[in-house]
């Protein structure tokens, strides 16, 4: 089977590189895996974002909104305030 020294070479050289393919397809199998379970967090991080946004930022805006309208009759009140301390003093 084996003629020469090269041929065992080439024998070990085909048996290293087998290995090695095989060690390349297990890496990329379980890279593949763990990229797919990093895009399911990806996801669900995105989920819980929306959710965020959809329960706290909303209502807040419209908080904002009412603030705005409110702010001049606000401060009407406030100056009349003061003028009547001013007066009293």
């Amino acid at each position: 089977m084996f003629a020469t020294s090269q041929d065992v070479l080439f024998m070990s050289l085909a048996g290293g590189f087998i290995l090695l393919v095989i060690f390349l397809c297990i890496f990329l199998f379980y890279g593949i895996l763990i990229l797919r379970d990093a895009s399911k967090v990806v996801d669900d991080v995105a989920e819980i974002v929306e959710r965020v946004h959809k329960t706290i930022v909303e209502p807040l805006r419209a908080l904002d909104y009412l603030i705005d309208k409110a702010r001049p009759y606000i401060e009407t009140l406030v100056e009349r305030r003061l003028k009547g301390k001013k007066k009293k003093k």
